[in-house]
C-alpha cells in the first residue's frame, strides 16, 4: 500500500501485514511509521474483547440462572424449614407421647411393685407383709387388702371373710385382741375335728385361715390365749 494519511484511508481500503501509517509529531518536523502489524494485535485483542464479552455476557446469563436456580432453592429451602417446623412440631408431639409412656410406665411399675408375681425360684432374705389394722370391732377381713390382719373385739361379734381370690390358694392370719363376749364364725369356715377353739377373754388370739376354693371352704387353725 502507497504512503497514505490514515485520513485518506477510504471504507474499502485494504490494510495488510507490512504496510505502516505515517505519523506526524506536534511539532510537525518528524515523520514515523507504525507499522501494521500492532494495529492487526489491537484488533486481535478487540475481537478477544468481544469474545470475552461475549463470554462474560453468557456468564452473566449462566449466573442469571443460577441466581433462578438459586431463588429455587432457596424457595425449595423455606419449603424444607416449614417441613423442618413440621418434623420438630411432629417430634414434640413424639416427645409427649413418650412422656405419657412413660407415666403409663411409671404406674405399671409401680402396679408391679403392688402385686409383684411370683412363679418358681427361691426368696432371698426378708420376705413382709402389710398389716391391715381393722380396729375396734373389726370383725369383717377383706381378704383383697392383704394377708395379716388384727382386730379389737369387744362384745358379741360375728365374723365375716369376703373378696377371697379365684383360681388360686389364698391365706391369712387374723390376729384378735379379744376383750368380752364372743366371736362367732361364719358357716363356711371348718375347724379341727369340727370344733372351735375355746377362747379367754382378755386375751390375744391368732386364727389361720386358708382356701383353695374361692372361700366356699376356709379350713382354720389357731394359737390362743397369749397374754399380749
Amino acid at each position: 500500500m502507497a504512503s497514505q494519511k490514515i485520513s485518506q484511508l477510504t471504507a474499502i481500503t485494504t490494510v495488510a501485514s507490512g504496510d505502516y501509517f505515517p505519523i506526524v509529531r506536534a511539532s510537525g518536523t518528524t515523520n514515523q511509521r507504525v507499522e501494521v502489524g500492532v494495529l492487526d494485535e489491537r484488533y486481535t485483542l478487540a475481537a478477544s474483547g468481544v469474545a470475552a464479552q461475549s463470554t462474560a455476557n453468557t456468564a452473566l446469563a449462566s449466573g442469571n440462572a443460577a441466581l433462578v436456580d438459586a431463588g429455587t432453592a432457596l424457595s425449595s429451602g423455606n419449603a424444607a424449614l416449614v417441613d423442618a417446623g413440621t418434623a420438630l412440631a411432629s417430634g414434640n408431639a413424639a416427645i409427649a407421647d413418650a412422656g405419657v409412656a412413660l407415666a403409663s410406665g411409671n404406674a405399671g411399675i409401680s402396679e408391679a411393685l403392688t402385686k409383684l408375681p411370683f412363679s418358681g425360684g427361691v426368696v432371698s432374705g426378708q420376705f413382709a407383709q402389710n398389716i391391715v389394722p381393722l380396729g375396734l370391732y373389726g370383725s369383717g377381713v377383706d381378704c383383697s387388702l392383704g394377708n395379716y390382719f388384727t382386730a379389737i373385739l369387744s362384745g358379741d361379734t360375728q365374723v365375716t371373710i369376703t373378696n377371697a381370690p379365684s383360681s388360686v390358694a389364698y391365706g391369712f392370719t387374723y390376729e384378735v385382741d379379744h376383750q368380752t363376749g364372743t366371736i362367732n364364725w361364719p358357716g363356711e369356715v371348718e375347724w379341727p375335728a369340727a370344733t372351735p377353739p375355746t377362747l379367754t377373754t382378755g386375751k390375744t388370739h391368732l386364727f389361720m385361715f386358708v382356701t383353695d376354693d374361692s372361700g366356699t371352704t376356709w379350713r382354720a387353725a389357731s394359737l390362743v390365749d397369749y397374754n399380749t
